[in-house]
């Protein structure tokens, strides 16, 4: 069964308006129109850098490397600020074989000739790179992340959260803004409800990076797929 179709920008603004005794101004009209707006459009915004949003996550498997390779576009809804995993995926075995990748590429790995191989490093730049160059075109790139925010800009635009939790986010700010008597019950609902969403907002899945420090030079070091999915009931 399909998610309900979420309201657009017009509809969550009358909604505002009327809730903060606005309602005989129109969800159209009024000079107040840009600032409604603004209480709803930053409210998302906040709310999605605040949490993980499971519904807005994604896993894209559609980008294989070429042999030597190092540089790959990027999901078009991505933002790269919001990667959760990288992950690889050797397709040429007859078993499954997927391997965390880990961040970082530094002057180790980039100011001599490396042997093409197993990648095993990624690095977010304009696009996504791996390190080493892969050896193979056998290679599938699992890339795991929070979608970015849908447009909500016009009134038509359908708003990406959950419409409630936004409304009641940018009221508390209105009201607080127009310094409503009552301005005070409404932050005290949403900060016990971001309380709520922050408690229960990892899930069950938890990213373990294995402990214990690796040796300066040793293989491990420049070859690390210590990084393991774990589920928090195992």
């Amino acid at each position: 069964m399909a998610l309900p179709t979420k309201r657009s920008l017009g509809d969550m603004r009358q909604e505002l308006r009327d809730r903060l005794g606005f309602a005989a101004t129109g969800s159209q009209a009024g000079p107040n129109t840009s600032i409604m707006n603004s209480f709803l459009r930053n409210g998302q915004v906040q709310l999605y850098w605040q949490f993980d949003w499971p519904l807005l996550k994604r896993v894209d498997k559609t980008t294989t490397t070429n042999q030597g390779q190092v540089f790959y576009d990027w999901p078009d809804d991505i933002d790269p600020d919001r990667l959760v995993n990288i992950a690889m995926e050797d397709t040429s075995s007859a078993t499954p074989n997927i391997w965390s990748l880990t961040e970082g590429i530094d002057w180790k790995h980039d100011n001599y000739a490396t042997p093409q191989d197993q990648p095993s490093r990624f690095e977010r730049r304009d696009q996504l790179e791996i390190w080493p160059e892969p050896d193979s075109n056998k290679y599938k790139i699992w890339i795991e992340y929070v979608k970015r925010l849908n447009a909500f800009t016009i009134d038509t635009d359908k708003a990406t959260l959950d419409e409630d939790i936004i409304i009641l986010h940018a009221l508390a700010a209105a009201k607080s803004h127009y310094r409503h008597k009552d301005a005070e019950i409404y932050g005290g609902q949403i900060i016990a409800l971001l309380a709520r969403l922050k408690a229960g907002g990892l899930g069950h899945k938890r990213f373990i990076r294995k402990t214990g420090k690796v040796g300066a030079g040793s293989y491990g070091e420049y070859f690390n797929n210590a990084v393991r999915h774990k589920h928090a009931d195992d």
